[in-house]
């Protein structure tokens, strides 16, 4: 009997008094676990950690926003300045290849100092002597004609026709893809390059300032772009080459460059012809020239800096996207600095070769996503699957493969290809991204 009452007293509810203390300080797992954090701490830890994650977007956004502003400001002021340099009406520098070649040198000037400077912009890999000769100097070939004829052709036409007829690279993007086999034909693609063709031709077709040589050098430097483009691409799917940022492939491109369009101004253009002109007449005149034929290389190279950042912090899908904006306003600043006259053909044509150029980019993009979606599936992939390309024709394939690298596309004028291929940038997006998650590791904690 003693037992019992023991056992009944052990097992007695909790006073009165208690039970009221804890409805009026309301329920938290400190008063079933002493090592638990209080409700009310665990709920301001969230809020801090949604405040933060606002205050990061925010400040992102706006980082993001500088550097398209950038970019627009470079591209925009560059594309003005090559047709105010050459222009009959203006400057009139009628020596576009030697201005084109002085510019490649003073690129190749700061992207050396940018990797002297900065070690982590440094290839770990460099092109062999063979490599350089049979793979880089044909890229550096079909680059020097691209950005030299497309200067030399705005001696005669307009800066508004010339982005008009440049826009129709991606067709010859496209026809070069296929000759290297970097693109499987399809009916989609074919599709785009027929709906930029088609652009191009309503373009040229009412154009107040007609001028065949000026519509054949832009046209031939539209092709030789498309050309480059390839050449850029199988230059990216050899790790061992070392081209893997911007900085890295101006230092390894330009000297080619530079010299490729030294020997061509030399015998088009002529060293005697160009420093017995008026501008070099006297010292002062040839030291305000040289200065701003180095201005103009400076805004190059700046303006693939600001696209290095953008495409770093971004994707090549917002600089795809932003190069279709970016025509549009370099025709409306031309049409305000220069005059020039746009027709409602003219117009309708641009609208269409945009029209093209914005399908084939969401059609990468859909391909971008699904190969992602693909990869992450799958939980482990080998070597020649991770390497394998997607093509617009093979959606509809049962084996589709990953891919390491997409290629996105957008009309940027004397840039590098290079930017805007996805694998290019993959590297630093990746560091970029587990610094992000690490620091989120930690705050969550």
């Amino acid at each position: 009997m003693e037992h019992h009452l023991k056992s009944v007293h052990n097992h007695q509810p909790l006073p009165q008094e208690d039970n009221t203390e804890l409805q009026e300080e309301g329920y938290s797992l400190e008063h079933d676990d002493s090592h638990s954090l209080p409700s009310e701490t665990l709920l301001e830890s969230t809020n801090e950690i949604a405040h933060r994650r606002r205050k990061s977007m925010v400040k992102t956004s706006a980082i993001n926003l500088f550097w398209i502003l950038m970019w627009y400001t470079f591209a925009t002021i560059l594309s003005v300045y090559n047709k105010w340099m050459f222009s009959e009406d203006h400057y009139n520098f009628q020596y576009p290849l030697f201005v084109t070649s002085i510019h490649m040198i003073v690129q190749f000037l700061f992207s050396g100092t940018s990797l002297l400077i900065i070690p982590n912009l440094r290839p770990s890999k460099r092109p062999s002597i063979r490599d350089y000769i049979y793979k880089v100097f044909p890229c550096a070939l079909a680059t020097s004609l691209d950005i030299g004829l497309s200067n030399l052709s705005l001696k005669t036409i307009t800066l508004s026709f010339y982005t008009m007829c440049k826009s129709s690279t991606l067709a010859f993007v496209l026809i070069f893809a296929f000759i290297f086999k970097l693109e499987k034909p399809s009916w989609k693609l074919i599709l785009i390059i027929l709906i930029i063709t088609v652009g191009v031709i309503l373009m040229v077709s009412n154009e107040t300032d007609f001028s065949i040589i000026g519509f054949v050098q832009v046209m031939a430097a539209a092709c030789f772009g498309g050309l480059r483009w390839s050449l850029t691409e199988v230059l990216l799917r050899k790790e061992s080459m070392g081209l893997t940022n911007p900085f890295a492939s101006i230092f390894f491109l330009a000297p080619s460059q530079a010299i490729i369009l030294l020997i061509i101004s030399a015998g088009v253009e002529g060293y005697v012809t160009i420093f017995k002109s008026a501008f070099f007449i006297t010292f002062g005149e040839g030291l305000h020239t040289i200065a701003i034929i180095l201005a103009g290389g400076s805004l190059a190279f700046f303006m693939i800096v600001s696209e290095f950042f953008l495409i770093k912090r971004t994707s090549v899908v917002t600089l795809s996207v932003c190069g279709i904006f970016k025509e549009v306003a370099t025709i409306f600043i031309s049409s305000l600095v220069f005059g020039d006259i746009l027709t409602l053909i003219n117009i309708i044509g641009l609208c269409i070769t945009l029209f093209g150029i914005g399908l084939y980019n969401w059609l990468k993009f859909k391909i971008l996503n699904t190969g992602r979606q693909h990869k992450e599936s799958i939980p482990t992939i080998d070597h020649e699957e991770e390497e394998a390309r997607f093509s617009i024709g093979s959606l509809d394939d049962n084996n589709r493969r990953a891919s390491s690298t997409y290629h996105m596309y957008s009309t940027v004028a004397e840039s590098t290809p290079i930017l805007l291929v996805d694998g290019g940038m993959t590297a630093y997006r990746d560091e970029e991204e587990e610094n992000s998650r690490r620091d989120d590791r930690y705050e969550l904690r």
